[in-house]
């Protein structure tokens, strides 16, 4: 009976467990790999985020404007009508003294627009004076039996008589834009007073812009 040798048998061993501690070696190699190459993949692939987008800086003549006239907050009317308007503008100045029974109407009682711009020497409104425009013809509707008055004035510079009709055209624009938004034509009334009335120095172009305005005078309420 034939016997088989031990010594071939340890060396048969030895190679195969060699081999086989290969094969794991090489089969760990190539799963590193693939997974290296498959988060390559996922990285390239995946969208890219889009860039953060800075936010909008505000304009200094916007950040002048909310210094000067507080922050914009609703103000309800009578109607259940809600604006939206500044802490010091004209708004909340008409209404708090329409509303006052203890304040009577006068002929000195004058409220400046403070969002109400011309173009340069012309009597055309600029498209950012909408909003105000709409605010005081909302209070006028909220407020039926109050009657108003526009007036018109202009710095010193310049011919005088140019000023005067200058300031009683934009008086007048002022009124037409107000009847435009439903205001009863009977309820208002314009006037051009040109450079009188001056409520600032005219030697400082500051003044001369502060006199360049149009009033509301609160005729009936």
């Amino acid at each position: 009976m034939a016997m088989s040798h031990p010594s071939r048998k340890r060396v048969f061993r030895s190679k195969w467990a060699s081999t086989r501690g290969q094969g794991n070696a090489a089969f760990l190699i190539v799963m590193v790999c693939i997974v290296a190459l498959v988060i390559l993949q996922i990285r390239y692939c995946a969208p890219t985020p889009p860039p953060a987008v800075p936010k909008p800086a505000i304009p200094d003549a916007a950040k002048a404007l909310l210094e000067k006239l507080g922050k914009f907050m609703p103000a309800k009317l009578p109607n259940g009508v809600e604006l939206n308007v500044p802490e010091l503008g004209i708004e909340r100045k008409l209404i708090a003294f329409i509303e006052d029974k203890g304040r009577p109407v006068d002929k000195t009682t004058w409220f400046s627009f403070d969002r109400l711009e011309f173009e340069t020497g012309s009597a055309n409104l600029k498209p950012t004076s909408a909003e105000q425009l709409k605010n005081i013809a909302e209070i006028m509707k909220a407020f039926p039996k109050v009657k108003m008055k526009v007036g018109g004035y202009t710095d010193n510079v310049g011919n005088a008589e140019a000023n005067l009709k200058l300031s009683r055209t934009r008086a007048e624009n002022t009124m037409k834009e107000l009847v435009k938004l439903g205001v009863d034509a009977r309820r208002l009334e314009a006037e051009g007073y040109g450079e009188k009335f001056p409520v600032a120095d005219n030697a400082t172009e500051e003044g001369r812009a502060k006199n360049r305005r149009i009033d509301l005078r609160v005729t009936a309420k």
